[in-house]
């Protein structure tokens, strides 16, 4: 799946090529691009997506890199328990997952497509001094999975969760082209270019909300069923500058993360170990964990009682 990727092998490759002076090349700010901060989204309000008085449904799918397959099973569980949200809202990889299923893709679809790209198609290399991808190319892929479709325009609400790299803050982006979206969402900083807008640039919005439960109901989500693919995933081992550095960043993101994703009514948290970049059969493996791990989860919740959703 498009940005599914580490970022820990080719930090080395940025931070020599920063020292070989290697000059920056800025891209032009994108004019479609208009993020933002909780705070704003709350004094919009939530949109009304209710019929009947029914609860309204988000899901939220987190970041983690190549674990995002996960997400693909996730989408299938529920599909079969005959949930269908009324909002996704995604981080990274998790944004890339959701914005092919709310622009109309079946499960099923999304998994053909994540089976069948070569990731390493998605890599466009630059020599910049603030970062060596463009994200070009996922954002191209994501346009053409989602049908060139503007993420107003999906049939189901959508938004993608990035970090503002001067305020520091999460912020939502929920008009605009996918691919660009996506684009900011998954620009992990130190290895992608930070993408310019208006007011600023953007990087991953797993630095800042991992799992963005509070966008979802700041949105309007009276339910929420949040995945999260990396907090109880293997850390990296050893002491070799990259596991080390792995290690910091899972801690770190993960406690930052933790209280928002508390706040979720589900939350599907498999332990995924991270598969090999063209290794099909390793994707297909953590498909199957994300679908069994929400299978679990939803029977436990039904359990207890929950409020009445939606059923397909």
């Amino acid at each position: 799946m498009a940005a599914f990727r580490t970022c820990l092998g080719v930090a080395a490759a940025l931070a020599a090529a920063a020292i070989a002076g290697c000059a920056t090349t800025e891209q032009a700010a994108s004019p479609d691009l208009a993020p933002r901060p909780l705070a704003e989204v709350l004094d919009a309000g939530p949109v009304a997506v209710m019929d009947g008085g029914r609860p309204v449904v988000a899901l939220v799918l987190g970041g983690g890199g190549l674990r995002g397959f996960a997400h693909v099973g996730a989408l299938q569980a529920l599909e079969e328990a005959g949930i269908r949200p009324d909002i996704v809202v995604g981080t990274s990889a998790g944004a890339i997952v959701g914005a092919a299923y709310a622009s109309g893709m079946s499960p099923a679809q999304i998994r053909a497509a994540a089976l069948d790209v070569k990731v390493s198609s998605l890599l466009d290399f630059t020599w910049s001094a603030s970062g060596i991808i463009r994200g070009r190319n996922l954002a191209k892929w994501v346009g053409t999975v989602t049908g060139g479709a503007r993420i107003e325009a999906f049939p189901i609400r959508f938004a993608a969760v990035a970090t503002d790299l001067q305020s520091g803050l999460p912020v939502l982006i929920d008009q605009g082209p996918s691919g660009s979206a996506i684009q900011a969402s998954s620009a992990v900083p130190g290895v992608n270019v930070p993408i310019p807008y208006s007011n600023g640039h953007l990087i991953d919005g797993g630095i800042t909300s991992l799992v963005p439960v509070r966008f979802a109901r700041a949105m309007g989500a009276d339910v929420v069923i949040a995945i999260d693919i990396y907090c109880r995933s293997p850390r990296t081992q050893g002491l070799a500058v990259p596991s080390v550095i792995g290690r910091v960043m899972q801690t770190q993101s993960c406690l930052v993360a933790a209280p928002e994703m508390a706040e979720a009514d589900v939350l599907v948290a498999p332990a995924i170990g991270a598969p090999g970049m063209s290794d099909r059969n390793s994707h297909e493996r953590v498909i199957q964990t994300g679908y069994e791990a929400t299978v679990a989860a939803l029977k436990d919740w039904r359990a207890d009682g929950p409020r009445r959703i939606r059923s397909q």
